[in-house]
């Protein structure tokens, strides 16, 4: 009689909770008010919400696949968004997402969610660079530019991480990676839960959380296609506006002024959008800790 393993009902399950964690969180991408960005409060820089949703569903697998490389799963989620939308709605929440998945996926006996993580960072392979080169040609982001070494239109020659390490002076996504990702774990997870616990809204997290991304560093999207002193103007004005959400007991008396400022960057053309991935791989990281901590 031929004998199967049993399928494993643990990890199967935590498959399926990281997906519905990944799908909140890119939810939660759409539904707040993030001025620059598509939202339900407005489309924007050629992109619907539809496009957004749709790239979720179609990643939400391939990022959370059990069998899977971080490699795989970058490559994996984007191929399926291009084969579900035909254009970059979520390169960066891919890559930032899916070491995290790797993670929450094999935590070992007795080990947290961050160990994990940095275990996970540290065995990242030249294998897992030529995927992600792959997916990134394939979402072909705004501003990419080339480089005399080490370009994503070649083939890698060093690993996922010190590819990452050396993007990091210019792509806020690619230092999560170089730093550990100890500026989510240490500033932004923080800001999360504590504006979820003061508001009883995600939502209105997710916002706090991408208003502190835009006054804290200037947006690496909008500096490589706009150059710095757009982003440090962004950023200058994200700084004014983030002291009204600490001061308001109610963030909806900011509503009117963020779609203003929204409106503002739209008809230029701005789009602080890696703000925005880091927002979603704050809210990614939170869901995370749940399933793994359950």
């Amino acid at each position: 009689m031929l004998m199967t393993r049993p399928p494993d009902t643990g990890r199967i399950a935590r498959q399926t909770a990281l997906e519905s964690a990944f799908l909140n969180a890119c939810r939660l991408d759409i539904e707040a008010l993030k001025p620059g960005n598509v939202g339900r409060h407005g489309d924007g820089h050629r992109m619907q919400v539809a496009d957004f949703i749709a790239s979720a569903e179609a990643a939400a697998g391939p990022i959370c696949r059990a069998d899977a490389t971080v490699g795989e799963r970058i490559e994996g989620a984007m191929r399926a968004t291009w084969q579900a939308v035909g254009c970059n709605t979520n390169l960066g929440i891919v890559l930032g997402c899916a070491p995290i998945a790797h993670a929450a996926l094999h935590c070992q006996p007795g080990e947290d969610l961050s160990a994990s993580l940095q275990r996970t960072l540290s065995g990242l392979t030249v294998t897992d660079a030529s995927h992600a080169y792959a997916a990134i040609r394939l979402a072909q982001p705004a501003g990419l530019g080339r480089r005399d070494d080490h370009d994503v239109a070649g083939d890698a020659r060093i690993t996922l991480l010190q590819a990452m390490q050396i993007a990091a002076h210019r792509d806020s996504i690619a230092a999560l990676y170089a730093y550990r990702y100890q500026w989510v774990l240490r500033h932004l997870l923080p800001v999360h839960l504590a504006a979820r616990d003061r508001w009883c809204s995600e939502a209105w997290a997710a916002a706090r959380v991408f208003m502190f991304c835009l006054a804290l560093i200037p947006d690496t999207h909008i500096m490589r296609k706009h150059g710095p002193e757009t982003a440090l103007s962004v950023r200058n004005t994200a700084i004014r506006l983030l002291d009204g959400f600490e001061r308001a007991d109610d963030p909806v008396m900011m509503q009117d002024t963020l779609r203003e400022w929204d409106e503002r960057l739209k008809t230029a053309g701005i789009n602080p959008g890696t703000s925005a991935d880091l927002t979603v791989v704050t809210a990614f990281l939170a869901g995370a800790l749940e399933i793994a901590g359950a």
